[in-house]
């Protein structure tokens, strides 16, 4: 197999061989924007699609899995937050899941079992050396190095480049793909060069067409920069204490000024800022739900998460066209 713009590395050829696929990129699983559709379009794109299926209910997963299958032949995962129970696995098992991944947690023996038993391939994401020893200590097929520059909710707490350096030191064969802040095919030959077998993107994809992002949101993307990024936990209902990246909004600000007082104490934290208007939730200030396209209200009240490779989004396009130029790009 050739490429038009770099030679790729053994541990990259690796990941590509064991999950098929054309272009080491692997889709983040950015909860709210990545549905079905924009799983299929990475798939199909050649890269590796993510389903996240943590706050999605057991029927939904088992039918976004099959629509995902029914629309691309390309290697996807399934997400689980390990800080919630996954309670839709087995749905995902039952629906044909061939890949897993873990994240904020470990899994237990009995999920790792469950897994085995259906030959499904396992990743963990991981963020430091212990980090990696504790995950790797179960086997995985695969392991995501994750740093603080990315957005959403982080499990990180260091640059990208010092964890991955220690996460590649005791991976020793396991291919690690490397996730925070990459963007440009400048980031990508970054971490591909640092050793990586892959990486990981997340905000470029978010601010694709095949998103499911609200519009606002693509454009706050397009529009922001890196410094305009803050790493809290100000988004707190619903995932208490959980650090997360994201685009400075009014309700960051309005938290920010009056000196990041604890819940109870927060400004406007009762107030009703947004809805969804498919099933009429209603979503309070502080919530960490995502603007997407079902969202109506102060949209970008809620969480516009974004990492700090968001430099380099400068327009929405397809995920077809997206990867074609990143891969063409010198």
């Amino acid at each position: 197999m050739t490429f038009s713009r770099r030679n790729l590395s053994a541990a990259s050829l690796k990941f590509m061989d064991i999950f098929q696929l054309k272009y080491p990129i692997v889709q983040a699983p950015t909860d709210g924007p990545a549905t079905a559709p924009l799983a299929i379009a990475v798939c199909n794109a050649g890269c590796m699609g993510a389903l996240p299926l943590t706050w999605v209910s057991p029927e939904m997963s088992y039918q976004r899995i099959q629509e995902v299958k029914a629309h691309t032949k390309g290697t996807f995962f399934a997400n689980f937050v390990l800080n919630f129970i996954p309670d839709a696995l087995d749905q995902a098992i039952a629906a044909g899941i061939e890949v897993v991944q873990f994240s904020w947690g470990l899994p237990s023996s009995y999920i790792i079992d469950k897994l085995r038993r259906n030959r499904i391939k396992m990743g963990i994401q991981v963020a430091s050396r212990q980090g990696a020893i504790q995950a790797l200590a179960l086997e995985p097929d695969y392991l995501v190095c994750q740093g603080m520059e990315a957005g959403g909710h982080v499990q990180a707490a260091q640059p990208l480049a010092r964890a991955l350096q220690e996460v590649l030191y005791v991976a020793q064969d396991i291919p690690v793909a490397a996730s925070g802040g990459i963007s440009d095919a400048k980031s990508i030959d970054k971490y591909l060069d640092l050793g990586a077998a892959a990486v990981v993107m997340g905000s470029r994809f978010v601010a694709t067409q095949e998103s499911y992002a609200h519009p606002l949101y693509k454009k706050a993307l397009v529009d922001s920069a890196a410094e305009d990024t803050v790493y809290s936990v100000c988004l707190n209902r619903g995932w208490p204490n959980a650090t997360h990246r994201m685009l400075r909004n009014s309700t960051f600000n309005m938290w920010e000024a009056a000196g990041y007082p604890q819940a109870g104490y927060r400004p406007g934290e009762n107030d009703i800022v947004a809805q969804d208007e498919l099933d009429g939730s209603l979503f309070q200030r502080y919530s960490n739900n995502v603007p997407i396209q079902s969202t109506t209200g102060d949209v970008m009240a809620l969480g516009p998460y974004a990492g700090m490779g968001i430099d380099a989004i400068q327009d929405i396009p397809t995920v077809e066209a997206l990867i074609t130029r990143l891969w063409i790009e010198d």
